[in-house]
């Protein structure tokens, strides 16, 4: 693993580690865990929330690997992305969505 890589790699455990803090640490409600789980799926702004950006980056990689002659290798990194985007991301919102409505009550 290259150097650059294992500096991003560092940087996303810390910021998942922050993340973490915020919806689980001492003092967490569920506003709190409903604002970590919006910050990893924002249906109002997806290219901004952590899945939306894993899910940019997949289909980027599967755009280059398609232009190098792997379509193959390209449509199973679009159905991850797809994955990441669509069915993890809209299971998020429901949780987040009841989480506001179990706080609320």
């Amino acid at each position: 693993m290259s150097a650059d890589i294992a500096t991003a790699v560092a940087a996303i455990r810390l910021g998942l580690h922050s993340l973490r803090e915020n919806a689980l640490g001492d003092t967490a409600d569920h506003e709190d865990q409903a604002a970590v789980l919006q910050a990893l799926y924002n249906d109002r702004d997806q290219s901004r929330s952590v899945l939306g950006m894993i899910s940019d980056l997949l289909t980027d990689i599967g755009v280059r690997i398609e232009d190098q002659g792997g379509e193959d290798i390209t449509e199973a990194i679009d159905e991850a992305a797809a994955y990441v985007h669509d069915s993890a991301g809209q299971r998020l919102e429901r949780a987040r969505a009841a989480l506001i409505a179990l706080g609320a009550s």
